[in-house]
């Protein structure tokens, strides 16, 4: 009988000791970071992202939605994050090149989104311009995970071919033109696009898929291009292109 009434005590005790260490856990408040896949065994956290506002047409601004992410308790209540410029990592200037959105977490939620609304000036067509961020204190919040509070964001209004576009992307969309990369980008949604890396997950908040979303991109930029060469389609309002589609060198741009 001894034997028993040992064991039951070791376990309330264990029991004891987690119900103290899930207290410390909450000890410095609740805390925010910039999020990453949500998956086992995630890629590394990517802290750098490129805008082009050469496949946004007429566009004068634009917003890029970034991700954020609860450590710690939901609340009842909205509550707000902020962020704060690093201006010796800057190229681009507050108010001027960019803006910061309100960043809010909605009762209840363990997620939420930051707001960061670039410009198009005169000045991006030969220059890229860089904003690099973090996020810093509230009154809601402390900063998460230090590797995950960084942000930088490249723009410009040129065409910058992608790396990997003459291996592993030229079988979907086949020759590079900067025509056809703005066609990609502007009937696709995306200020870019990448292929994710070899064993590497898909990330589609940072427009990095796998080879089965190429093949389906492959399929609807073929079928929507046909259609708008033959005049079946109407060009959207803001559709920047003359059709049928010629590239910069007078060449008829297809997709295999």
């Amino acid at each position: 009988m001894k034997q028993p009434i040992y064991i039951t005590t070791v376990i309330l005790l264990l029991l004891s000791s987690c119900k103290k260490e899930e207290v410390k856990l909450y000890d410095g408040g609740d805390r925010v970071q910039f999020s990453r896949l949500n998956v086992p065994n995630p890629p590394a956290y990517i802290d750098s992202l490129d805008f082009s506002f050469a496949s946004k047409g007429n566009l004068e601004s634009d917003t890029l939605f970034l991700p954020v992410d609860v450590t710690g308790r939901t609340a009842d209540r909205d509550r707000e994050f902020k962020v704060a410029a690093i201006s010796e990592e800057s190229s681009a200037v507050e108010g001027i090149d960019f803006d910061f959105g309100k960043g809010i977490i909605k009762a209840g939620q363990f997620k939420g989104i930051f707001k960061l609304i670039l410009r198009k000036t005169k000045d991006l067509e030969t220059i890229r311009k860089k904003v690099s961020f973090k996020i810093v204190a509230s009154e809601d919040f402390q900063p998460g995970l230090a590797k995950q509070l960084k942000c930088k964001v490249a723009f410009f209004n040129f065409m910058v071919k992608p790396i990997d576009w003459d291996t592993k992307m030229l079988r979907f969309f086949g020759a590079y033109s900067k025509t056809k990369h703005r066609f990609v980008l502007y009937q696709l949604g995306f200020p870019e696009i990448n292929f994710a890396a070899t064993a590497a997950l898909e990330d589609p908040s940072r427009y990095i898929f796998s080879g089965v979303k190429f093949a389906n991109f492959q399929l609807r930029l073929r079928s929507v291009l046909d259609d708008l060469n033959a005049g079946v389609l109407k060009p959207a309002a803001n559709d920047p292109f003359t059709y049928p589609l010629k590239d910069e060198n007078g060449l008829n741009v297809i997709f295999p």
